[in-house]
């Protein structure tokens, strides 16, 4: 029925000399979250989309294309002749197929090809008139219609459509420079990811987990989150679930159990730097909330960061628990979020954690831990490695067995 996918952007067009550069990487992106089977054509402030080997566009594409970010919204369309009878014709046979008889609706034409002998304004009334006469249950109201039929007479092309459904918008994957997600099994820091892919970041993943404390569950659990993720995300996302017990096994030795998660959150800050800086990230991300736990006041926040010199996003800081949740259950996450399976935080959660810290005073307790950075680095070489492709693992190994690591 359709013969293309007219694909509009919001964010991108504002953009001024590299415009282009946006407009390629959103290009790229639709290729690639449709797996190569569809083209990708520039027309100004429009990208047409088109299947490849007379392949029908269906709900699946659909679907596909309205997780790809930059994509402000999508319409299936009917390529038309430049020719008003054709144009007319298309627009009833796309009336009857929709089954549309009754109602309200609007034609709005934009003619940007000016050899069109017929202006925007003659041709929405023409059209109008036509379809009153073709369908009498019709009535026009161009304020708030039912539906909103849009003809468009390109320099390049002419077509017209009936749908605009929208997207996420945002900027197109890879545009926004590269970043490591710390992910845990909880609600926030999926959100956070998503929130920043739709910012136009690359990004990989990285957890931790405690065994024996947490089983196989727990890591199902956090691979099933990255699955999720990866719908929105056109490349291979690498997830690093990192084994922590030894950490936090020494730190619990300290018999200093109010700080203990504090300790844990710097430990977990060094060695995600590492992995971050190996993965040529610029920057980590964390799903923290201002005053969410004890470890996420102000003064434990400014604790944690210390333990590093990378940059540290939270794109969550500042929102309401239901904000959040609501997130959450928009992209998917929420019902895998809660499932009742233990993240490595909890296994070795303190009774009463500090809500105040001094990095100074959690440099001393480290210090007491002779090998603490051997053993980092030893999580760090043992870390499961997970490759995600369209919510399917495509490969998974140990670390150490396939990536070469340069201690600093």
């Amino acid at each position: 029925m359709y013969d293309f996918v007219v694909i509009k952007y919001s964010e991108i067009g504002t953009k001024g000399k590299n415009r282009k550069v946006f407009e390629s990487k959103l290009m790229n992106n639709i290729i690639l979250q449709l797996n190569h089977k569809v083209t990708a054509k520039k027309i100004y402030g429009r990208i047409i989309v088109t299947p490849k080997e007379n392949k029908k566009i269906d709900k699946n594409m659909l679907n596909s294309l309205k997780k790809v970010f930059g994509i402000k919204s999508i319409s299936p369309a009917i390529e038309v002749k430049k020719d008003y009878e054709d144009i007319r014709n298309n627009i009833i046979k796309l009336l009857k197929d929709k089954n549309i008889t009754s109602g309200s609706f609007k034609v709005d034409s934009r003619r940007t090809d000016k050899s069109f002998p017929i202006r925007s304004f003659d041709l929405n009334k023409n059209l109008g008139a036509d379809i009153l006469d073709e369908f009498p249950d019709l009535f026009v109201d161009v304020h708030n219609p039912d539906y909103l039929i849009r003809v468009e007479i390109r320099h390049e092309l002419a077509f017209v459509y009936l749908e605009n459904i929208e997207c996420f918008a945002g900027y197109p994957v890879g545009a926004g420079g590269k970043a490591s997600i710390m992910l845990s099994g909880g609600i926030d820091s999926p959100v956070a990811a998503w929130i920043m892919m739709k910012r136009g970041m690359k990004l990989n993943a990285i957890s931790f987990y405690s065994p024996p404390s947490n089983n196989e569950k727990t890591v199902m659990k956090l691979i099933e989150l990255s699955k999720k993720l990866s719908e929105f995300y056109p490349f291979n996302f690498y997830h690093y679930i990192i084994p922590f017990t030894e950490v936090q096994l020494a730190i619990k030795n300290l018999n200093i159990e109010s700080y203990s998660l504090i300790m844990q959150r710097r430990s977990m800050l060094r060695i995600a730097s590492k992995l971050a800086k190996h993965t040529q990230s610029n920057a980590l991300i964390t799903g923290e909330n201002l005053g969410q736990v004890a470890s996420q006041t102000l003064e434990n926040m400014i604790t944690i960061s210390d333990a590093t010199d990378m940059l540290i996003l939270r794109p969550l800081v500042g929102y309401e628990k239901l904000e959040i949740v609501k997130k959450a259950q928009e992209i998917g996450t929420y019902d895998i979020s809660i499932w009742p399976y233990k993240d490595s935080c909890v296994a070795f959660l303190p009774k009463k954690p500090a809500t105040k810290s001094f990095p100074d005073k959690m440099k001393k307790y480290e210090e007491k831990i002779n090998n603490l950075l051997e053993l980092e680095l030893n999580a760090l070489k043992n870390s499961l490695v997970y490759v995600i492709k369209n919510g399917e693992v495509i490969d998974n190994y140990v670390f150490s067995d396939k990536e070469v690591f340069k201690s600093e």
